[in-house]
């Protein structure tokens, strides 16, 4: 055994805490090889420290939660002379120095080729992995320490970063058009449970972000058969719920969709939201239409079951922005829940990060998904700095139509058919 590994043998018992965890059982481990390399030392440490405390007979799998490949296994024999932290460490060497090397070569996220989310590890394929190689027709838990923000630079689209999370559609999607696709594999996931761990709750924008992605996550492990424990930021808080072999109650429902959005919520300001200010009666100036600062542009309607979506291009030659490009170099697109925290369609709002001419801006509606007999009222805003601007639309399709055409609609301007609505921004701010 070499220095270094006996170093950390030793700061593994001086560390250990006095009162164990007692529970024995079948586990796989998950854990990043994207974090700084201090960070991964001090969570190997941690998690040893966790190791020893399990219960006789206990038996772990560690593995890359990125990569898919096996690190170690940890096992406690059902014997009197392994009841102490020490002889527990003496007798997984191995693992304990593997789980070293693994930590010493652990990598700075944002590189070519790499995730940038920090603790970054692959959950869906993670989980699949799980299922097929270490499921026994018993229990079996899976426990998660890294990031519950899915990032690979191989599908940039599907990307959790920068506070995005897939919407329900995905989950009643195929895994050849999603990673998060769960159709036909109800019974993967059976006699799994899923625990996840994720270091630090300031890596939610809040508490709704927060929401959501606990809310997706439940839902695809149990769209697969199993079951979600623990999703919490401590590590021993985690392991002790998996001691206790809870899973807690939930009322999350999905909501079925083919839509596979990536939905960015929009922030809560400390000014009211432009669904609440109150409307402007007098016409914006001229001089503030060919340069009109901090607009926004949202939609609600009437139809609770129906889904209908923002089309906005600022410029002639510029990027849409809309629910399938949410980010450009002039703004962003926005989900906006506001009446409730379960996840209806919602409010869709598009945010301007640069001053705009509003005589070259095309606004677009369209109706998405959904079912109404006499089509779908609501209501537009357009906000300019202070000034706020409202007016009804109706679209009167009876059925949406998952947004056919509409590049063509943009590009020239013009609705065809009666499922889409073109909005002149400058009727809307009563400049005409």
């Amino acid at each position: 055994m070499n220095k270094n590994t006996l170093l950390l043998l030793g700061l593994l018992c001086m560390t250990l805490m006095v009162v164990p965890v007692a529970f024995a059982r079948n586990m796989v481990i998950a854990v990043s090889p994207y974090y700084p390399p201090d960070q991964a030392r001090k969570h190997s440490i941690r998690l040893l420290q966790q190791l020893t405390q399990l219960d006789q007979g206990s038996h772990v799998t560690l593995i890359d939660g990125y990569h898919l490949s096996i690190i170690g296994e940890f096992i406690i024999p059902a014997n009197p002379a392994y009841n102490n932290p020490k002889a527990r460490l003496g007798l997984n060497r191995d693992a304990v120095a593997a789980l070293k090397r693994f930590a010493d070569k652990s990598v700075m996220t944002g590189g070519a080729g790499h995730p940038s989310v920090p603790g970054a590890v692959r959950l869906p394929q993670l989980l699949r992995y799980a299922a097929h190689h270490f499921a026994q027709g018993k229990r079996l838990d899976v426990i998660v320490l890294g990031s519950p923000f899915y990032d690979d630079p191989k599908e940039p689209v599907f990307s959790m970063a920068g506070g995005r999370f897939p919407s329900d559609g995905h989950l009643f999607a195929s895994q050849g058009k999603t990673p998060f696709g769960a159709a036909g594999q109800a019974g993967l996931l059976k006699n799994i449970v899923v625990h996840v761990g994720y270091g630090s709750d300031s890596i939610m924008q809040g508490e709704r972000h927060a929401y959501f992605v606990k809310r997706f996550w439940t839902l695809y492990v149990e769209a697969l058969g199993g079951k979600l424990g623990g999703f919490i930021a401590d590590v021993p808080t985690l392991f002790r719920g998996i001691s206790l072999n809870a899973v807690p109650a939930h009322d999350f429902k999905p909501i079925r969709s083919d839509k596979l959005e990536m939905i960015l919520l929009r922030p809560v300001e400390n000014k009211q939201s432009i669904f609440e200010r109150p409307v402007s009666k007098t016409a914006l100036p001229q001089g503030r239409i060919v340069r009109a600062e901090n607009v926004q542009i949202g939609i609600s309607w009437q139809c609770a079951l129906c889904d209908l979506d923002i089309y906005a291009r600022p410029l002639p030659d510029a990027e849409v922005i809309y629910f399938g490009r949410m980010v450009t170099t002039h703004g962003h697109y926005w989900k906006d829940y506001r009446n409730s925290p379960q996840p209806t369609n919602g409010y869709e709002t598009i945010s301007f990060d640069v001053p705009l001419d509003l005589r070259t801006v095309v606004i677009a509606i369209n109706f998405y998904e959904g079912e109404t007999p006499q089509g779908v009222s609501g209501e537009i805003r357009i906000s300019v700095d202070d000034a706020t601007y409202a007016a009804p639309f109706h679209i009167p399709a009876t059925r949406g139509n998952r947004g056919q055409e509409m590049a063509k609609i943009i590009e020239t301007g013009k609705a065809s058919g009666n499922h889409s609505v073109i909005v002149d921004p400058l009727h809307i701010v009563r400049a005409r």
